[in-house]
């Protein structure tokens, strides 16, 4: 019997991926061209006949001082990983941050600024991921395949 290879995805520019399987967990910065990510998750599929994929996907607006070059690829990116899920067969969930942010004990992120809050939930990956290397670039994607694997987002 195949185990299930679990996989999420910041897709922001400066996002990554994380991914566990038999026991064991990967983050990686979001490959650096449409290819490599779709070839990372092909790569990927090719473990297990069971992949459940976690995209968070973006807000709907309040982007504040983002560039719109930044949320233009971040849309972007959120079309390809979820058309490459798809077509490679995995069962696709589309998370809102909101929700997976709730299942982590750091609160909102009210009046701090964008550095403070990442800082803040890269310090959590690290709590739960000790003997890993989080990065401000994969905490996110660490952190929706903790609440994932434990079942807390759908």
């Amino acid at each position: 019997m195949d185990e299930m290879l679990r996989i999420a995805v910041d897709p922001g520019q400066n996002g990554g991926v994380a991914y566990s399987f038999l026991g064991k967990t990967y983050a990686v910065k979001m490959p650096p061209t449409d290819y490599d990510l779709v070839a990372l998750l092909a790569g990927l599929g090719k473990q297990s006949r069971l992949v459940e994929l976690y995209l968070e996907e973006p807000s709907t607006g309040g982007w504040g001082p983002a560039s719109k070059h930044s949320v233009g690829k971040l849309q972007f990116n959120v079309g390809v990983i979820y058309g490459a899920s798809i077509a490679l067969g995995f069962k696709t969930h589309r998370v809102r941050p909101a929700i997976w942010m709730k299942t982590h004990p750091v609160g909102t992120k009210g009046d701090r600024t964008s550095t403070q809050w990442k800082n803040i939930l890269k310090a959590r990956a690290s709590e739960l991921f000790p003997d890993h290397p989080v990065t401000l670039a994969t905490c996110d994607a660490l952190l929706i395949l903790h609440a994932a694997a434990r079942g807390e987002i759908k």
